[in-house]
């Protein structure tokens, strides 16, 4: 077992120690409260046997124990006619700080205690001094080969043969034999095969740093007991083994190390002939490109795509994008991105422009589809999650609503890579959204003051904006918001684009709406929204009647809770 003492901003490993035992599974105090447990060390849960029955999944029937300088974990690779190969830690074996050693007697077992390999083993190593090389492979005289359920010998496990730091930096499943604890109480059972869920938070001094976060689905790390065990992520739908575990930090900071194994895999070719890698995995029959189907019900939410692209990547519209982002932006990932397209009626056969909206993820969390900023540690998520709201189309009628579109995929590190995100939708809309807020040509709509009612001030958004949309605190009563509304001509079928004006009440005067600022020497008691529209602001628009609608967002400044969504419609009849 390695202690690394963590210090600075990326983990420094400073202080190196060994032990003769090897890790287990020690899990953050939340998930153990979540599966039953209790923090109070009078109350006694058996919390283990859940981990323990996860470890069971047939996935890791190539897990064993190994015995040898004390107890570590350990993965069977493969097997010849007469030995099987065993993927632990160096410091689990003899001979370690050179390259093969021959005479330690070294057992891999079951969980159930079968032994299926057992004798003089041959231990490689790749001249062990720390965790970026703390690897070994132990040949040993083969006893039986793992099976599964049915006692047909398993698939030989798949090791990963490609080191991207980015791809690596993702969940992570743990499982190995050993000691069972919590972060606050510490030890609380023995050696045992367990499973759980870590993340590849940092890769430093070509070493994988797991740590487990309170609270996130990031609850699992090595701890004493698992030495030498396999770490596990996705890759092209398998789950393969990227990592070696080497040392823990103790229960309390739930951090713990692992060596990656594709910066050894020549070395693991050289000395297991039989192993298999990702290359290995059977080419599947071509299927159509994914489309993804976005109903009224729930968003959806597409794989990532950076795993496999060099750097960031970012969605700009197609010509099925009505209204959309055409070029890239880099900025600090916030914010929605309302987007249009064009979808039939099924019933009356007649075309509606309907709005969506779309985001896309990274480490900090979700913003604009067209941001191609990343967060620390690494640009390898990138999903793209799309939702309808009936909340930003007020005047959509009953119907179902059917088409599709493609969002453009492009990285702003490698300009030769482009893909495509098709998508099809079937919406369906059984009641309509009723709206009594009308802003006309002669009658402004003016809001309840909602600072009344609640703590602290309030301040209006709306993705029709055409400011910063996010909140600002300006003391002063100058200004409105221009706010651009798409209206059809009840006549001709003809959109043009109008503006509105959005203000909101200070209190001594009316200030741009997204300004949540209050007037000296008063208390925030008002922050009434006013939108109106001035003929002044729109010169050219012809005569006619016009309708459209226009969502606005009030949110609180203060008490973050408070949010209403406001949906106006726009009837404007315009004679001169």
């Amino acid at each position: 077992m390695n202690i690394f003492l963590c210090k600075r901003r990326y983990i420094y490993l400073l202080t190196l120690f060994f032990s003769v035992t090897s890790f287990s599974i020690g899990i953050n105090d939340s998930k153990y409260i979540e599966l039953g447990g209790s923090l109070d060390p009078s109350v006694m849960k058996n919390v283990s046997t859940v981990l323990e029955q996860n470890a069971s999944d047939e996935k890791f029937n190539s897990v064993g124990l190994v015995v040898a300088n004390g107890y570590c974990s350990g993965t069977w690779l493969g097997s010849d006619n007469t030995h099987s190969y065993i993927l632990t830690a160096a410091h689990c074996l003899a001979g370690a700080q050179g390259t093969e050693f021959t005479g330690q007697y070294v057992s891999f077992k079951k969980q159930d205690g079968t032994v299926l390999a057992a004798g003089i083993s041959t231990n490689y190593f790749r001249n062990f001094t720390g965790c970026s090389n703390d690897i070994a492979v132990a040949k040993i005289p083969k006893l039986a080969d793992p099976t599964d359920d049915e006692g047909e010998i398993i698939k030989q496990p798949l090791l990963d043969n490609k080191l991207n730091k980015n791809s690596l930096l993702q969940p992570t499943i743990l499982t190995g034999f050993g000691y069972f604890g919590t972060k606050t109480l510490g030890q609380l059972d023995y050696n045992a095969k367990r499973k759980g869920d870590g993340h590849i938070r940092y890769y430093d001094h070509h070493c994988l740093v797991n740590r487990a976060i309170e609270n996130t689905d990031s609850w699992a790390f090595a701890s004493s007991g698992d030495s030498g065990s396999a770490i596990w992520q996705q890759r092209n739908e398998h789950q393969v083994a990227v990592g070696v575990t080497s040392w823990w930090y103790g229960w309390y900071h739930g951090y713990s190390g692992h060596v990656p194994i594709a910066r050894h895999i020549d070395w693991l070719k050289s000395v297991v002939p039989v192993v298999k890698t990702i290359d290995d995995i059977s080419p599947e029959i071509p299927i159509e490109e994914t489309q993804w189907l976005l109903t009224e019900e729930l968003p959806i939410e597409t794989t990532p795509l950076e795993q496999d692209v060099r750097g960031s990547v970012y969605y700009i519209s197609t010509k099925n994008i009505v209204d959309g982002p055409s070029r890239y932006i880099w900025r600090y990932p916030r914010g929605v991105t309302r987007f249009a397209t064009t979808l039939v009626e099924q019933n009356s056969n007649v075309e509606h422009k309907v709005w969506l909206r779309g985001q896309r993820k990274t480490h900090c969390g979700w913003g604009k589809i067209n941001n191609s900023a990343w967060c620390y540690p690494s640009p390898n998520l990138d999903q793209l999650k799309m939702e309808f709201l009936q909340s930003d189309n007020v005047g959509l009628p009953i119907g179902n609503f059917q088409g599709s579109f493609s969002l453009i995929v492009k990285s702003l590190y490698d300009p030769s890579y482009v893909n495509e995100v098709q998508v099809n939708t079937n919406i369906t809309i059984t009641t309509q959204i009723e709206s009594a807020r009308v802003i006309t040509q002669d009658i402004s709509y003016i809001g309840p003051r909602y600072e009344e009612t609640i703590y602290g001030t309030v301040f209006y958004l709306s993705e029709n904006s055409n400011s910063r949309n996010r909140p600002v605190w300006r003391r002063n009563n100058r200004g409105y918001t221009e706010l651009e509304v798409d209206v059809t001509n009840s006549e001709t079928g003809d959109v043009k684009t109008v503006i509105l004006r959005g203000e909101r009440n200070l209190g001594c005067g009316w200030t741009i709406m997204n300004n949540a600022a209050y007037c000296r020497y008063q208390r925030p008691i008002y922050g009434e929204l006013r939108l109106s529209f001035v003929p002044d602001d729109n010169p050219n628009l012809p005569i006619g009647q016009y309708s459209g609608s226009l969502s606005v967002t009030a949110k609180g400044l203060h008490k973050r809770s408070f949010r209403k969504d406001l949906n106006f419609n726009v009837e404007l009849n315009i004679i001169e």
